[in-house]
């Protein structure tokens, strides 16, 4: 996937979303979806919408719950023909993201520590490590899990 542009559709309406999506035409064929068109602008129904289109969808999602639901979460999304989706990289969601994946095209992306979370906010979350240092640790259990990336 190198060289590959991914067009983050952070906006608030499945419209909003579309008429971008017009305006780049065939010049992108990549879209990430996340939290905020996925949950108030019809997100999902767009992104299979786009998919049955030829075009390729990355839902930044973020999952993190039991294992169970993450791994039917993440089948869900696998069965849309996804070929991108995120998880906290938490070794047990991690494990049960590959779970969900299984089968599919689908590759799992561990989000390790928040882009906006420093040192003081790692500490305070509970960690006994720096952002550095959590970000190795679960590096290390990405890989163990067999995800496809951080």
């Amino acid at each position: 996937m190198a060289g590959t542009l991914i067009v983050a559709l952070d906006l608030d309406t499945r419209d909003e979303a579309e008429r971008l999506i017009a305006d780049l035409g065939e010049a992108v064929d990549f879209y990430k979806i996340g939290y905020q068109l996925f949950y108030g602008g019809d997100g999902l129904n767009l992104g299979k919408a786009l998919l049955a289109a030829g075009k390729r969808i990355f839902f930044d999602l973020k999952m993190l719950d039991i294992d169970n639901t993450v791994e039917k979460g993440v089948a869900a999304i696998a069965a849309t023909g996804a070929q991108m989706l995120t998880v906290h990289a938490y070794p047990q969601c991690m494990r049960a993201a590959v779970k969900g994946a299984a089968g599919s095209d689908l590759t799992i992306l561990g989000v390790s520590v928040l882009t906006s979370m420093n040192d003081a906010d790692v500490a305070e979350a509970g960690f006994a490590r720096d952002t550095a240092g959590l970000v190795a640790l679960r590096a290390e259990q990405a890989r163990a899990a067999g995800i496809g990336g951080l």
